[in-house]
């Protein structure tokens, strides 16, 4: 029976952006190869999607066609002697933990959600809050099979064929589709994680924090933008030495996610007039709660809860922004950083932008061809979105932009909706985006594989 497509509106993540297309849920290779031919017969482009937790347009692909890989959820095997698992593309790090946990393994990067697919962790090469330490996503990829628009099967791993392995990770789905994916687990003692929050008076602080406390496994800083010391927390986490495997067990909360999602959004909705106030007050209390109370020390949480954020949290999020949120992630070297960072800061409050909450985390190079990380530190800055402030808030961050270039600094595909083709060029270099096209002329030489990402960020306007 031929697979048939669902007209859709889909959104990213930060809601900014809205795409109208024909959704198909393949279920395998053969599937794909046939919404390749539907697509073709259209003389429309395909773009790939994961869980759609890029908060850009990597996976919109207006008026076009989508690939919908909710339906390659399976887990191929699974060996917990060695920590390698093979999966499909649309299995979500939720499932992989289900299953591995039991046994004393764990994802050895996480983003901040456990939604998201494996193969949107590779298109996007994600990182976490131990980059400095253990890299991108697609370290620990052992092997990837990947379908080109040809029908042609490729089989990659970074000891037989490293050039394109170290380029189709991280390609956002552009050189061709995942049909399963073969990652290396991190193994562990425990369920449990050992979090010590130390309070940082001032953005310098908090970046020293990082250079003294390398003996954590994550590490992560929250700066109050309200503040004009750039005060914050910065939360040193340590997997458990002590064996308990009774911990390594994958609860079930006792309240439904249904529930929970639904007062949080309710929430959310009561509180949006006042979101400003609100995370003000919440950045202060929270600075303050740690300074005098429980900062410095030690208390332990099960390790899934101290990774990700609960659904909850982002359906609260979501409630108190209606209109979404823009954000800015750059990545900036150590000998520029504190100075890059305090001025994108200071010109966001200047210009009456302040980011409701901002992210600083620690990284380190990585081999891959479209590599956004550097030997230095990143920033996460999200920002209300007004509609009738919209193009001004727009027009600053592209000074903010610039200003990064200047530094040397990189920025990141599925976090960064603002960039253009020029600015992307003049950031990452020339060559790897000569190359990365060359690739792309060879393995989808009719130009098939295309989203609105794509048409931004690597053709000429």
């Amino acid at each position: 029976m031929p697979i048939s497509a669902v007209p859709a509106v889909l959104t990213n993540w930060s809601r900014s952006e809205r795409s109208s297309c024909s959704v198909f849920r393949p279920r395998d290779s053969a599937e794909i190869l046939e919404v390749f031919s539907a697509a073709r017969l259209r003389k429309q482009s395909v773009v790939a999607r994961g869980a759609g937790h890029s908060y850009t347009d990597a996976a919109l692909n207006t008026h076009e066609v989508v690939i919908d890989t909710a339906n390659m959820c399976r887990i191929l095997s699974w060996d917990p002697e060695s920590g390698i698992i093979q999966v499909e593309p649309g299995v979500t790090l939720r499932e992989v933990i289900r299953v591995v946990l039991p046994d004393g393994w764990w994802l050895p990067v996480t983003p901040s959600t456990a939604e998201v697919t494996v193969g949107g962790c590779v298109a996007m090469n994600i990182t976490g809050k131990n980059a400095w330490k253990c890299g991108s996503f697609g370290e620990h990829v052992v092997s990837l099979r990947v379908l080109l628009t040809s029908g042609e099967a490729l089989d990659l791993s970074p000891a037989s064929t490293p050039e394109l392995f170290h380029a189709f990770v991280g390609s956002a789905g552009l050189l061709g589709v995942y049909i399963s994916i073969t990652l290396q687990l991190q193994r562990i003692a425990s369920g449990f994680a050992e979090i010590m929050i130390r309070p940082a008076p001032s953005l310098s602080e908090n970046i020293a924090i990082f250079k003294d406390e390398h003996s954590a496994d994550h590490l992560e800083g929250l700066i109050d933008g309200f503040d004009q010391m750039g005060r914050g927390i910065v939360t040193c986490t340590r997997y458990s030495a002590v064996s308990d495997r009774a911990s390594l067990r994958f609860s079930v909360s006792r309240l439904p996610d249904q529930m929970t999602t639904r007062l949080a959004r309710y929430a959310g909705t009561i509180f949006r007039p006042a979101v400003n106030l609100g995370m003000r007050v919440a950045n202060s209390s929270m600075y303050e709660w740690n300074k005098r109370w429980s900062g410095g020390k030690m208390r332990w949480l099960p390790l899934f809860k101290s990774s990700f954020f609960p659904d909850a949290a982002f359906a609260g999020y979501q409630a108190i922004l209606p209109y979404g949120m823009q954000s800015l992630h750059v990545f900036v070297p150590s000998s520029h950083a504190e100075e890059v960072f305090q001025e994108i800061l200071r010109r966001s409050r200047h210009h009456n932008f302040v980011p409701l909450w901002c992210v600083i985390k620690q990284q380190r190079p990585d081999p891959f061809l479209l590599s956004y990380q550097v030997e230095g530190f990143s920033l996460e800055t999200y920002y209300r979105v007004i509609p009738q402030q919209l193009q001004a808030l727009q027009k600053m961050l592209l000074e903010l932009m610039e200003l990064v270039i200047t530094a040397g600094g990189r920025f990141y595909l599925a976090k960064d909706g603002l960039l253009t083709s020029s600015l992307y060029r003049r950031s990452i270099g020339d060559a790897p985006v000569d190359a990365f096209l060359m690739l792309k002329r060879q393995y989808d030489p009719t130009m098939l594989l295309q989203s609105n990402l794509f048409r931004r960020v690597f053709q000429e306007p």
